[in-house]
């Protein structure tokens, strides 16, 4: 199980607050030197205890604000000071993303493409030139369609992701969780679970199968989201799912993680598996 911490996100009001950008003339040289400072610290500092954690990888989420190449780039360069984890750059616009490929010290991961024209005809090839995993969304949260639907999408996905030059094996799919308060989420997320292992037979080699697994608990209240969150991770995982984005600050979400990755032995069994 490849756990992507999803932790650096603009979702986050705090975060957003650290990545926003600051026309110069918003304050004198030395204001602007101490806030500078401030922002880049907790970058560093929270990029450092996601993996920490056990993050496999991490997330640069600016799909929600501040879709913009510097600040994509500026973020890419403040975590990889203090880790040396692949990076998943997740942004709507090719030129936000393409700054943080070009900023990219290794291959990272894109997050995402899905059938909207401008994301295969430009950020799919951005993903072919850098050597990057790329991810492909297949459903959208409106109407995510049937299982034949989604799998008509990854077969026309992959199609055209290795006309573009990338190979199966970094190619990774997203079935797109939805929100499980919802009876369209509910029936999605049998759904999901009934098409992971056909996702993954479905090509040869096979593709990653991947998931966002904060989405599934939208709407439920705060103090159940990390049980309804862990509970769905471990039956994707029963089902052959390959990786997740994950908030690796959870406890619980850590220890479901650590003990996937013991039961499919992928780490030696230890205590410390159990109680990170």
């Amino acid at each position: 199980m490849f756990a992507i911490a999803n932790n650096i996100t603009t979702r986050n009001r705090r975060i957003a607050e650290a990545l926003r950008p600051r026309p110069a003339e918003e304050a004198s040289p030395r204001a602007a030197a101490s806030i500078e400072k401030q922002r880049a610290e907790l970058v560093r500092s929270l990029t450092k205890q996601c993996v920490a954690a056990g993050a496999d990888a991490l997330d640069i989420n600016l799909q929600w604000r501040y879709d913009k190449p510097e600040v994509m780039r500026w973020a890419v360069e403040r975590a990889q000071e203090v880790a040396s984890v692949p990076l998943c750059l997740s942004a709507h616009r090719a030129d936000t993303m393409e700054a943080g490929l070009r900023a990219c010290r290794r291959p990272p991961i894109v997050n995402h493409v899905s059938l909207d024209k401008e994301k295969l005809e430009k950020i799919l090839p951005l993903a072919a030139r850098h050597d990057a995993t790329v991810i492909l969304l297949l459903t959208d949260p409106a109407a995510p369609g049937s299982p034949e639907d989604i799998l008509k999408t990854a077969a026309i996905l992959v199609g055209a992701a290795n006309e573009s030059g990338i190979p199966n094996e970094r190619i990774w799919l997203d079935p797109g969780a939805l929100h499980i308060t919802t009876e369209m989420g509910q029936r999605h997320a049998r759904t999901i679970l009934e098409l992971v292992p056909s996702l993954r037979e479905a090509f040869d080699p096979p593709v990653g199968i991947t998931c966002w697994i904060s989405n599934v608990s939208v709407g439920v209240p705060r103090r159940w989201r990390p049980t309804v969150e862990n509970a769905f991770l471990a039956m994707l995982a029963g089902s052959g799912l390959s990786s997740a984005f994950v908030n690796v600050l959870g406890r619980d979400t850590v220890r479901t993680v650590r003990l996937i990755k013991v039961l499919r032995n992928e780490v030696i069994y230890s205590d410390r598996e159990i109680e990170p």
